[in-house]
Order: structure tokens, then sequence, then C-alpha cells
């Protein structure tokens, strides 16, 4: 190659280089997409702490660090961002630790709460600001379920929503194979013809292998809420839920007596017991051929199976597919009204702009690709639903019809109903009791949480 040519494809090139500064109006060097003046000082570092006890730093990394890009444009703030992210472990007293760490000014500036814990921290939350997002704009962007749930009859909105997490039928692949079974079942009439051709008796009657980890107390994971969608569903007639459903009303004790007469001897598709191990295990173990379960159970079942056990993942079952109830639980960030502020902005405004950004349609795939969960974003949901190689599409394609029981001390009540479940189930005839006693002693109970 000549000098010549060398010296005009050089030349060219400065050309184009010219050409590309001067379109992105670059000579007042501040304007340049992304950057900030050669003279001057640094963006200003601002901290905001976040706490929560499930997830872990690395979920919202890839969300702050986007966040934190933006922020140090100068037409959005010229900050450097930075979110600090802490797990609490000790998940058991989480909500004490919070209060400690408020108590001894040290934040945090954003903490999870959990969807039924709302109405009793209402007082201590900075609302999401009205210029952020008013009712309408709620409404038509997330779940009715978080509506109900963050949302006060006044319009004040508390906190915005990521995900929400429902029950969902998981299934060993090869047993229902092997049983001619091509389909999940959607019923629960037909979930107890499953159970009956899947449960295997020895000549005793002992249960040598359960057709569902279903029907116990303490020894089925979250029964509770089992229990809670079995009620929801039972008192859901012709597309009306009733506000407030009592543990005692006859829907919901029709609901306690169709899941505790799985552990009846008596009955055809018996298949449980209070003997059995922990459901999570009969399920690994292949004890059990179905579980009711919550998709962050997924990589839990893997992981305890090695990734061998072939198992699918179905809607959970309704008494009518008319009008399906699923249940919702889900955690979201709030801002508390105290919490320690170093910088210049304002710590409580720049914490919500970041919640905001975060749920964002467009920018929280990032938070629900790292954790596996389904969108409370409708269109997002509906796109995850669509996806049938996304393992979250049953649990997003349940979104839309996901509510929530409300609970004013949750683990109050969860051992209510779990004490509740064990006395009816028990072959203890001290601690025995029926169903309409037990059903009684949790209601009183629980309204005496009130």
């Amino acid at each position: 190659m000549t000098k010549s040519k060398i010296l005009l494809i050089g030349v060219i090139i400065l050309f184009i280089l010219v050409a590309a500064w001067f379109m992105f109006e670059c000579p007042p060097f501040e304007k340049c997409p992304g950057t900030r003046p050669l003279s001057g000082p640094p963006p200003p570092v601002v901290v905001l702490t976040m706490v929560g006890p499930w997830d872990s730093a690395n979920d919202w990394k890839d969300v702050s660090e986007k966040f934190n890009a933006y922020k140090k444009k100068q037409e959005n703030g010229y900050l450097d961002v930075l979110i600090n992210y802490k797990k609490i472990s000790d998940q058991a007293n989480y909500e004490d630790i919070i209060r400690e760490m408020q108590f001894e000014g040290k934040g945090p500036n954003i903490f999870m709460l959990f969807n039924s814990w709302i109405p009793r921290y209402q007082e201590k939350l900075l609302p999401v600001p009205a210029k952020m997002m008013d009712v309408s704009q709620f409404k038509n962007t997330f779940a009715q379920v978080t509506v109900d749930d963050l949302m006060s009859d006044e319009g004040t909105i508390y906190a915005l929503p990521f995900y929400i997490d429902t029950p969902a039928l998981y299934y060993n692949e090869d047993r229902f194979i092997n049983e001619g079974f091509l389909n999940a079942p959607q019923t629960w009439d037909e979930f107890k013809n499953y159970t009956e051709k899947l449960t295997i008796l020895d000549e005793n009657g002992n249960i040598e292998k359960a057709g569902a980890a279903f029907g116990g107390g303490s020894n089925v994971n979250r029964s509770q809420d089992i229990i809670l969608l079995l009620a929801m569903q039972n008192n859901y007639r012709n597309g009306i839920l009733e506000s407030e459903i009592s543990i005692r009303n006859p829907e919901t004790i029709s609901a306690i007596k169709f899941y505790t007469d799985f552990t009846d001897p008596a009955k055809r598709f018996y298949t449980w017991n209070e003997d059995q191990i922990y459901s999570i295990d009969a399920f690994t173990q292949r004890k059990a051929t179905m579980m009711i379960n919550y998709s962050h159970h997924i990589d839990n079942v893997t992981t305890k199976t090695g990734g061998i056990l072939k198992f699918k993942i179905a809607p959970v079952p309704q008494f009518d597919k008319n009008y399906k109830v699923n249940y919702a639980t889900y955690w979201v960030p709030a801002v508390p009204k105290i919490a320690p502020c170093k910088s210049s902005v304002s710590c409580y405004d720049l914490a919500w702009e970041y919640l905001n950004f975060a749920a964002k349609k467009e920018n929280v795939g990032l938070y629900l690709d790292a954790t596996n969960r389904a969108s409370a974003n409708l269109q997002l949901a509906q796109e995850q639903a669509s996806d049938s190689d996304d393992a979250r599409s049953v649990f997003a394609s349940q979104v839309l019809t996901a509510k929530s029981w409300p609970r004013y001390d949750d683990k109050a009540v969860d051992k209510v109903l779990l004490e509740m479940l064990d006395s009816i189930i028990t072959n203890d005839e001290n601690k025995k009791k029926t169903i309409e006693q037990a059903a009684n002693y949790a209601a009183s109970k629980i309204r005496s949480l009130d």
C-alpha cells in the first residue's frame, strides 16, 4: 500500500470521527452521552442501604448498576449511586433486626416487607411520590392483588411490586407416564383420582409411596398456604370472593375437610399421615409423586436430586375452572420514614427514584432473571406465561388470578393454622380435635391477634 493511500485512509477515518463528534453535539464535552466534563469534580457518591431476608446482593446487582449508569449522566442528576444490599440471614428475627437498625440510626434506606405486613407498617413508610406513580398507572401496570395489598382505600401507594409467587403443582414425570397420565390434574376431583392411582400401600395399609405430599400439617411445606388457597377457592362463587373469609364458615370448613381427608385411611385417596417425612424430601426422594409448592423450589428440587429427577410443573388444581383463584405471596421493597442519609440530595427521593426505575418493565427483568420469579407487571407476566420454555411460565400464568389472605401477624397465624391441622390429623387421642373444634379454636385465636 502506497503512502498516499495510507494518508487517504487516515483522512477518511478522521473525517468520520469528527462527523460523529458533532452529530452527538459533543464539542461542549459535558453533552457527550454517558460522560462528564474533563474538568471539575467527579460525580458525588451517594450510598443507599437496602436489606431483605431472602434475596442476595447479586440478585439486585444488575439493575442497581444500570441505575447507577443512568444517574451518572449529567441530565439525570450526575450522581454516583451505590445500592448497598445486605441479606439478613436471621429470617426469624428479621423485623426485630430492622427495628434495632432504625433505633440505632443505621438505616436502612430501603427494606423488604412481606405483602401482608403493609397495613401495620403504613405509619412508618414514605409512600410512593404521586409524580412517579399515580393510582391509574399503578392499576394498569400491576396485578390486581398488589392493588389490594399495597394501596390504601384513599389511593396511597406504599410499595411497588416486582414479582408474585403462587403455589403450583409439581409432579414426577416418569410416574405419570408409567400410570398413563399424559396431563396434570386440573381440578381437585381429578387430583383425588390421580392420588388414588399413584398411591402404593403395603398389605397392612401402610403408605409405601404417596400419590401426593398433601393433607398434613407440620410435615407439608407451607401447608398453611395450601389451606388458605383451598379456603379462598371454596369461598369464590360466581366470580366474587368475600372480602373477609372466616376460618370457621361452612366453605372454609369444607376446604379443611377436603385437605385433611387425604390423611384418612378410610378414604379411597388416602395418601398421607403424620408419620411421613417432610413433603419436599418425599418428593425429591420419589416417595411422593406430587406436591404443591412455590417457584423457588425449582432450584431446590434440582439441587437435592442432582438434576436427575424428571419433574414438571402445572397450574394448581381448582374447585371450579371457570373461577380460578391462586394464592399470592411476595416481598416488596419499601422506603421507611426514618433512615440515615449523608447527601446533598434527598435520600428518600433517591430511594424511590431507584425503586421506580427498577420496577419498570424494561428494567425489572434483570432482577426477575436473577431470582427466577414471575413478574408482578401485567404485560411482562403475560410474556413469561406465553413462553413454554421458561420455567416461570406456569407461575406467571397464575399472576392474574392471584389473591391474598390478609394477615396482620403472619407468623402467629401460621402457627395457629399448623396447630389446627396437626390436631385434626394426629393419632394422639389426647390432642385430637374434630375439624369443627379445631377450626373454631383457630378462628378465636386468630381473632385475638387483630
